[in-house]
C-alpha cells in the first residue's frame, strides 16, 4: 500500500473517519493498485466552558466561496453534530445529543467563519469536535473542557470590609461612651 502526502497515523485516521462517519469524499480510492490517497491539513484548539453556559467552537478557512460550502462538524468523530451541505444547514441526521443546542453563523461564511455556538453546555459535551471541510480537506480539531462553574465565597469580598467594620465600632464607640467629652 503506497501513502501520499501523509503519514501513516493520518491515513489510518482517514480510513477511520470514512468507515465511521460515512462522509463522502474524505477518502480516494484506487481498487486496482490499492493505493489510499488522503490529504487532510489539521489543526487543534482547545476551548473551555462551564456547565449550562455556552461556547463557540471555532472552525475557519479564507479561501473558500461561501455560497456552495459543505462543512461536517463531528463529535467523538462519529457523531453528527452539524453539517452545511451546499451552502445550506442540514441537520436532519443530527445526534440527539445536540438537537436545539446549536448554531453557525451564515452571515459569517464569506469570511470563511464556520465557527459552531454549542449552548445549554452539560458535562457529556467535553471531548473532541471536528469541523471538515471536504472540498480543501481541512479538518479542524477542537478540544472542549466543560466543568462546573466555580461557586463565589462567601463573606468578606476584600478586607475593606474588616476596615470598615472597624470604623463603625471605633464611632459607636465614641458616640455611646458617657465620660468623653469633645471639644
Amino acid at each position: 500500500m503506497a501513502l501520499q502526502g501523509i503519514t501513516i497515523s493520518h491515513a489510518l485516521y482517514c480510513l477511520f473517519l470514512f468507515y465511521m462517519c460515512k462522509i463522502p469524499y474524505w477518502f480516494q480510492m484506487d481498487l486496482l493498485e490499492a493505493n489510499f490517497v488522503c490529504f487532510v491539513d489539521s489543526s487543534q484548539e482547545r476551548v473551555e466552558g462551564f456547565t449550562r453556559g455556552k461556547v463557540i467552537l471555532p472552525c475557519r478557512y479564507n479561501a473558500m466561496p461561501a455560497k456552495e460550502v459543505t462543512i461536517f462538524w463531528r463529535y467523538k468523530d462519529d457523531r453528527n453534530v452539524y453539517n452545511i451541505v451546499s451552502g445550506k444547514s442540514d441537520l436532519t441526521d443530527q445526534d440527539r445529543q445536540f438537537r436545539d443546542r446549536t448554531r453557525i453563523f451564515p452571515e459569517e461564511w464569506a469570511n470563511g467563519n464556520f465557527s459552531l455556538l454549542l449552548t445549554d453546555l452539560k458535562d457529556s459535551d467535553s471531548g473532541s469536535y471536528s469541523c471538515f471541510i471536504p472540498r480543501v480537506n481541512i479538518l479542524h480539531q477542537v478540544e472542549l473542557s466543560v466543568q462546573e462553574k466555580p461557586t463565589p465565597e462567601v463573606g468578606p469580598k476584600s478586607s475593606s470590609m474588616s476596615i470598615k467594620g472597624q470604623n463603625l465600632i471605633l464611632f459607636l464607640f465614641l458616640l455611646l461612651s458617657p465620660d468623653l467629652h469633645f471639644l
